[in-house]
């Protein structure tokens, strides 16, 4: 038996949003490195590992397997959360990672039971963090906290969510950047920051190529601009 599944920078980041006791559903599981890694520590007691694809969830299986914790997983074939009923495992911390940010906001927003107050929510956009965040903001979910992670050569960000009902107003830097990361400038922030600058500003250079009008992708980019400016940008 192997003695600790290891976790990447990225995966990492989400586990350290997992509460301590906590019963955890993993959306979208794929080796089921995460709960594994979470139970040997003794963050989660249980968890759910789901995947919408049977190859995952056999890899998942010999995960458990492997590292000795396949009675504490159940394992669940489902489209994000459809036909999980987390509530029937008691389950309060969900992560889902490793996704799109739209294709997150789409499995946050399919299920009902994300609007539990009691319940956190660990996401992990690998694109379009943005739109994720306008989706929570505009539906009454609050980013409580986010974190910047490295991985493979790149800046991720992962999020702390749970629902209050409340909608959120923003700028556009706050969308794109992330108001927590613009308050408390992590490390990882000038880089993270850069990034999405560079970004801005190629696709600005596109579009003007292209004939269009770049108003308001102008406008972003001053937002964000004006955001960084205190720091070392």
């Amino acid at each position: 038996m192997e003695k600790l599944c290891v976790l990447d920078g990225r995966l990492s980041c989400a586990a350290s949003f997992v509460r301590q006791g906590s019963v955890v559903c993993d959306v979208g599981t794929d080796h089921a490195y995460l709960p594994v890694n979470l139970i040997q520590r003794g963050i989660a007691k249980r968890a759910v590992a789901c995947d919408i694809n049977e190859g995952p969830l056999d890899h998942a299986r010999k995960s458990a397997a492997k590292f000795g914790v396949t009675d504490r997983i159940r394992f669940v074939l489902a489209d994000g959360l459809d036909g999980v009923e987390p509530e029937k495992d008691g389950v309060n911390d969900i992560v889902v990672c490793g996704m799109g940010g739209e294709l997150i906001a789409r499995i946050v927003d399919a299920s009902a039971y994300t609007r539990n107050p009691d319940v956190r929510l660990i996401l992990q956009p690998m694109t379009c963090a943005p739109e994720l965040r306008q989706y929570l903001w505009d539906n009454g979910f609050c980013i409580m906290e986010e974190r910047l992670c490295e991985a493979a050569g790149k800046i991720y960000t992962c999020m702390h969510v749970r629902y209050d009902g409340e909608t959120r107003v923003y700028t556009p830097a706050e969308l794109i950047l992330g108001r927590y990361h613009i308050e408390n400038r992590a490390p990882l922030f000038d880089e993270y920051a850069k990034t999405a600058i560079r970004r801005m500003q190629t696709q600005i250079t596109g579009m003007k190529k292209g004939g269009l009008g770049t108003a308001k992708e102008e406008a972003d980019l001053a937002s964000v601009e004006t955001a960084v400016s205190g720091g070392t940008i």
